[in-house]
C-alpha cells in the first residue's frame, strides 16, 4: 500500500484527533457558565471536573482489551459519537448531582476515545513506515483553540449554553462522520497478539509509562497553575497572567506540526531527552527570573519541550514485542492520565506548604528523570519502522 493510499485513513486519524481536541476546548470553554448558570461554588466545580477526569482514567485499564477485541476503527468510531452525546448531555444538567454525572459520564466516554483513536494513529504510523504521531497530537492541540474560539464567538452572538453545545457537537457529529469513511482498519495479527487482561502497566511498557506520568504532571501543573504563578510569583496582572497558559499551549501546538521532523532525524530517544531539557531549562528559568516576560518564555521552552514527548511514548508503547497495540496505549495512558491528575492538586498542596515557586523545582526533578530514564524506555525494545517504507 503507497502512502497514497493511505492518506484517507491519515486524514481520518487526524480529524479525529482534532475533533476530541475541539470537544475538550468547548467544554472548558464551558465551565464559567455553567459556575454561574448553576449557582457553583469554586469547590462545587471541582467536583464536576474530577468527575470528568476520573470517568476519563477509570476505563482505561479495560478499554485497551475492549479496543483489542473489536478493532480500533469500530471502537473510535463508537467512541467519537458517544463522547459528542454525551458533551451535550452535559448542558441540560440542571443541578449539581446531574452536572457531576454527566460529566463523569463524558469523561469516561473521551478516555475511550483517547485510547482507541491513539491506537488507530498507531497502526496508520505503522503503516505509513515513519513517524508521524506527533502530527496527530498536533491536530489535537489545533482543535482545542479551535473549540474554545468558536465558543467564544457562540456567546459573543448571545446562544445559551445547550444552544452552544448543540451547534458545536452537530459540527462534531458531522466531521466524525466523514472520518468514519477513512479510518484504517487494524491488521489481524496486531488483534491477535493479546486478546485478554487488563491493560495495567506491566513488564517493558511500565518505564513508558512511567516517563508518560512525569509529562502529564508536568503538563496538568502548566495548565492549572501557570497563571496563577505569574500572578502570585511574578506579579503580572490578571489579564497579562493568561499569556503564561497562552504561550505553553501556543509553543506546544506548534511544537507538534515541526515534531515528526524532529524525531525523524534524531531519534525518539534523543527527541525525549531534549524535551526534557527544553522543560527543565524553561522551568528553571521561570523559577530564577520570577518576572512576567521571562516566566512566559520559560513557560513556552516546557510547552515546546513537552509537545512530541506524548506521541513519541503513545507510539513506543504501541510497538512493544508481545503487547497489543491497543493494550500498549492503554497501560500508558492510565499511569499517564493519572500523572495528569496527580499533578495539579499535588502541586497546590505543596505551594501551601513550600511556596510555588519550589514546588516548579519538584517539577524540574520530574524532567530530569525524564531524560534519564528515556534511553532505558526507548531502548530496542521497541519494533522500529521497517526499511521498507511506503512510497
Amino acid at each position: 500500500m503507497t502512502r497514497r493510499d493511505l492518506l484517507p485513513a491519515r486524514a481520518a486519524a487526524s480529524a479525529t484527533f482534532f475533533g476530541n481536541g475541539f470537544g475538550i476546548g468547548i467544554w472548558a470553554a464551558q465551565l464559567p457558565r455553567f459556575k454561574a448558570a448553576l449557582g457553583l461554588s469554586d469547590g462545587q466545580l471541582s467536583l464536576g471536573l474530577l468527575a470528568f477526569s476520573i470517568g476519563a482514567v477509570a476505563l482505561m485499564p479495560i478499554v485497551g482489551w475492549a479496543v483489542t477485541i473489536v478493532g480500533s476503527r469500530l471502537a473510535t468510531i463508537a467512541a467519537a459519537f458517544a463522547f459528542t452525546v454525551t458533551l451535550l448531555l452535559i448542558g441540560l444538567a440542571p443541578s449539581l448531582g446531574l452536572f457531576i454525572a454527566a460529566s463523569l459520564l463524558a469523561g469516561a466516554c473521551n478516555g475511550t476515545l483517547d485510547i482507541s483513536m491513539n491506537t488507530n494513529a498507531t497502526v496508520v504510523e505503522k503503516a505509513w513506515g515513519s513517524a508521524i504521531m506527533s502530527s496527530f497530537h498536533a491536530f489535537f492541540s489545533l482543535g482545542g483553540l479551535a473549540g474554545a474560539a468558536l465558543s467564544g464567538l457562540l456567546i459573543g452572538f448571545g446562544l445559551s449554553i445547550f444552544e452552544t453545545l448543540l451547534v458545536a457537537c452537530l459540527g462534531l457529529g458531522a466531521l466524525f462522520l466523514a472520518a468514519a469513511f477513512g479510518m484504517m482498519e487494524d491488521p489481524k495479527r496486531a488483534r491477535d497478539r493479546e486478546g485478554h487482561g487488563f491493560a495495567w502497566p506491566r513488564g517493558p511498557v511500565a518505564v513508558v509509562a512511567v516517563l508518560a506520568m512525569f509529562c502529564f504532571i508536568v503538563e496538568g501543573a502548566m495548565v492549572d497553575w501557570s497563571a496563577i504563578y505569574l500572578q502570585t510569583v511574578a506579579g503580572a496582572d490578571l489579564q497579562a497572567a493568561v499569556t503564561g497558559f497562552a504561550a505553553f499551549s501556543l509553543a506546544m501546538t506548534i511544537c507538534r506540526f515541526l515534531g515528526d521532523a524532529v524525531v525523524r532525524a534524531l531519534g525518539r530517544p534523543r527527541t525525549v531527552q531534549l524535551g526534557g531539557i527544553l522543560a527543565a531549562s524553561g522551568l528553571a528559568l521561570a523559577i530564577l527570573v520570577p518576572q512576567p516576560i521571562p516566566a512566559t518564555i520559560g513557560f513556552a521552552l516546557v510547552g515546546f519541550g513537552l509537545a512530541n514527548l506524548v506521541p513519541v511514548l503513545f507510539s513506543t508503547a504501541a510497538q512493544i514485542p508481545g503487547v497489543a497495540p491497543s493494550a500498549g496505549v492503554a497501560m500508558v495512558a492510565t499511569l499517564g492520565y493519572g500523572g495528569y491528575l496527580l499533578g495539579p492538586p499535588m502541586i497546590g498542596f505543596g505551594g501551601d506548604l513550600f511556596g510555588l515557586r519550589a514546588m516548579l523545582g519538584v517539577l524540574i526533578l520530574f524532567s530530569v528523570t525524564i531524560i534519564i530514564l528515556s534511553h532505558r524506555a526507548l531502548r530496542p525494545s521497541t519494533v522500529q519502522f521497517s526499511a521498507t517504507r511506503p512510497k
